[in-house]
């Protein structure tokens, strides 16, 4: 599926691929491509020189397929990290500039291009070159990025209070869903940095975009601050975590031990009189049987105080 939409400055108007020939001088062309067919690829090859990239170089972490420039056009390959609630999904956009054409190209709805587009919409952006599109949308996610982190840094601070209180398994899942939440994040954040820094070094990109794209690697470099800070604290909370386990697990083996301690003198008693040798001369015996039990009451009872002097229970 493709979408057009023609930019001039604040005014946004939304067309179909069938109207290109009357709209491709108006203005700034966004073209939206989604899940393209056969025929959309090859109109888009035909109309704006436009190199369909494979689902592999997409998924690729290398610099060389992350950023390039063939003659006028800017190709980016750009990952958005997508939250959901027991899942973080990575999914790539690529990003094609030349001259006036805007295009971006994707297998799955991304939040912060949605945001974008209302934006537009809602004329709160003046637009004046295409790679400022591409400013605009890295800006969304940027912010994005750092809503993200201030949030898990309350949550962190709060599971850092919990636990002390309790220590459960579904803590442990959450601990290990922000630890990968921050982990993507941080991977996300050095792909825009690499990105970054060859975008403000093309020749085909204006003053005016790279000023603001150097506050936006500002902002990215500020919170790569933040995800170390986040990592070395949710390694002490495992850490931390992992302790209080211990001591718990301690605690009731070392009550089990106690008790097995405490009954076995008596175990050994009734072991001994329940022997049943033929010269056993407690066998006839009148008082045998009170004076094993007393034997093992006196004993159990003396070993328990013994015990509870020492504070071991």
């Amino acid at each position: 599926m493709i979408r057009l939409y023609v930019i001039s400055g604040r005014d946004v108007e939304e067309k179909t691929k069938d109207e290109f020939e009357n709209i491709r001088k108006k203005g700034i062309l966004w073209i939206d491509v989604y899940d393209p067919t056969a025929e959309e690829v090859e109109w888009l090859k035909k109309e704006i020189h436009f190199e369909m990239p494979s689902k592999e170089i997409m998924g690729d972490i290398e610099i060389s397929s992350k950023y390039t420039e063939v003659g006028d056009s800017i190709n980016i390959n750009m990952s958005f990290v997508i939250q959901q609630k027991e899942e973080i999904i990575v999914e790539p956009v690529f990003f094609f500039i030349r001259e006036r054409y805007f295009v971006t190209l994707r297998y799955r709805d991304i939040p912060t291009l949605m945001i974008f587009l209302n934006r537009l919409k809602m004329k709160r952006g003046y637009i004046q070159f295409s790679e400022s599109l591409f400013g605009e949308i890295l800006s969304i996610e940027v912010d994005r990025i750092g809503d993200r982190l201030e949030i898990l840094g309350r949550r962190i601070r709060n599971i850092w209070k919990e636990i002390f209180v309790e220590q459960s398994e579904e803590m442990i899942k959450d601990i290990a869903y922000y630890d990968e939440l921050n982990i993507t994040l941080r991977e996300s954040i050095n792909e825009k940095i690499r990105i970054l820094s060859r975008f403000l070094k093309s020749p085909l990109i204006n003053a005016q975009t790279k000023r603001e794209m150097k506050t936006l690697l500002d902002d990215l470099n500020t919170l790569l601050d933040y995800t170390a800070f986040y990592m070395e604290k949710i390694d002490s909370i495992q850490n931390s975590l992992l302790g209080l386990i211990t001591i718990r697990q301690n605690e009731a083996v070392k009550v089990f031990t106690v008790l097995a301690t405490i009954f076995l003198p008596a175990t050994l008693i009734a072991s001994i009189f329940g022997m049943n040798f033929e010269i056993m001369p407690e066998l006839s015996w009148k008082y045998g049987y009170p004076y094993s039990l007393f034997l093992m009451v006196t004993v159990t009872l003396a070993l328990m105080l013994w015990v509870r002097r020492k504070g071991w229970l």
